[in-house]
């Protein structure tokens, strides 16, 4: 049995957070140690940091609902409302939206109301590159990002999107693989009321091989997202909650070179461990370490996984956790699950025609358990599937499908489920989003 311990010094950072459903004004935040709801929760909105159709990109929105649902969206720039638009859905149903058809081009974060429990995934490709992420649906005064490089030959960008009509303001503290990052311009940063703001990392803090944040939202609303932008491919990731636990059903495809990062912003040191989960065999105890008050550690995870495998992270205190992958064309993060839920939304999986599809299922239950997973579209469930998932296992589907908006997965017990897209050498980790327990 493999076993890593990972010892890091550092200094403290007391935090808290909050959930709020609106913008608040200079509340001070408030200590807590509570542990964030541990029950799965889709909002009557989604709140969409990034998407673009920049240049050569192209961009969808897919929406998915459980139920009859409509979909009001919402593009604001530069303390504005530049277009809105309505999607209705009929039943458990799926719609893609082209960003391309939109009367402008470029940056267009977004907001997303529903009628009903829905879920919205962001998708963006060009001929090299393809980066999906989710669209928040909470609103915590903390956020964390853990994953990013300003390595030579990347470049890391913070998006910071402010979705109502008053300014916000946040302060980011930034800590590389061994140290906090002092860098004044990123203390108390406003955001303009509906509107966005972008901040090049890379030219503030060049050439660390690991870079987190922490976001502390001072006055408002804020919704941050990391793009890391390779030599050929991107990745895209909004910022996390905190959880004391996390799954990984998906930790690396493509050939993809993966690393779990964890980033703790508390006050105190958080001890964890990391256990493994493959096709046939699991591994308790993989990693033993402790995230020291305030920083982040990066552990590759190569060397210790030979089979493809899902992990779960269990810690003493609450912690952030993604895992990057990285190969010399691709780049693909993602953040875990921090819930179990018996039905998934998968929104984007399956949308884009001329890639791979793959659905990520994890089992950590000591009992087998049978899921069906389904292609949504328009008119509701394309094609369905069902296979069983033995106990302590992970399984990696390869899905036939295309032109379809997402993928409806249901289980006969709480899972975690993962999900990837590759196009030629670009990758994409995309954000399944859990349904509340009937």
């Amino acid at each position: 049995m493999k076993r890593i311990l990972i010892l890091v010094l550092v200094a403290g950072l007391s935090t808290a957070v909050f959930f709020l459903p609106a913008p608040d004004v200079d509340e001070t935040p408030v200590i807590t140690t509570t542990v964030p709801d541990a029950e799965p929760s889709i909002q009557a909105f989604a709140l969409c940091p990034w998407a673009s159709t920049a240049g050569s990109l192209e961009g969808l929105l897919a929406v998915m609902a459980p139920d009859d649902a409509s979909a009001t969206l919402t593009f604001p720039s530069s303390g504005e409302v530049r277009d809105t638009r309505r999607l209705d859905l009929e039943g458990l149903a799926g719609l893609t939206f082209d960003l391309g058809s939109m009367p402008f081009e470029g940056q267009m974060p977004s907001v997303v109301e529903f009628t009903a429990d829905a879920s919205v995934g962001v998708l963006g490709y060009d001929e090299l590159s393809l980066v999906g992420a989710g669209c928040a649906s909470s609103v915590p005064k903390i956020w964390l990002l853990p994953g990013g490089s300003t390595r030579p030959g990347d470049r890391l960008e913070l998006q910071l999107f402010n979705p109502f009509p008053e300014d916000a303001r946040v302060t980011i503290f930034m800590t590389n693989e061994n140290d906090f990052e002092p860098e004044p311009s990123l203390e108390a940063v406003t955001v303009n009321a509906l509107s966005w703001r972008t901040i090049d990392i890379s030219a503030k803090l060049p050439l660390r091989e690991s870079l987190s944040a922490i976001i502390e939202v001072e006055k408002g609303v804020v919704i941050p997202a990391f793009l890391q932008i390779g030599p050929e491919d991107s990745a895209l990731w909004t910022g996390v909650e905190r959880s004391e636990r996390w799954e990984f059903p998906l930790v690396t495809t493509g050939g993809l070179e993966a690393a779990l990062v964890l980033s703790n912003p508390t006050a105190l040191d958080v001890g964890f461990s990391v256990d493994r989960f493959g096709t046939k065999t699991d591994e308790e105890d993989l990693i033993e370490g402790v995230v020291e008050a305030g920083k982040h550690v990066r552990i590759p995870l190569d060397e210790l996984i030979a089979e493809p495998s899902g992990l779960q992270v269990r810690a003493d205190g609450l912690l952030g956790a993604v895992i990057v992958g990285e190969s010399e064309q691709a780049r693909a993060v993602t953040a875990g699950a921090h819930v179990l839920a018996s039905s998934w939304l998968i929104p984007g999986l399956g949308s884009l025609p001329d890639a791979d599809h793959e659905l990520w299922i994890l089992n950590t239950s000591a009992e087998q358990v049978t899921v069906t997973y389904a292609a949504l579209n328009a008119n509701g469930t394309d094609r369905t599937e069902k296979v069983a998932v033995t106990a302590g296992s992970m399984r990696r589907i390869n899905l036939s499908v295309t032109d379809v908006s997402g993928i409806f997965v249901q289980a006969t017990a709480p899972i975690t489920v993962g999900a990837s897209m590759r196009r030629g050498t670009a990758v994409a980790y995309l954000s399944p989003v859990p349904l509340p327990e009937p």
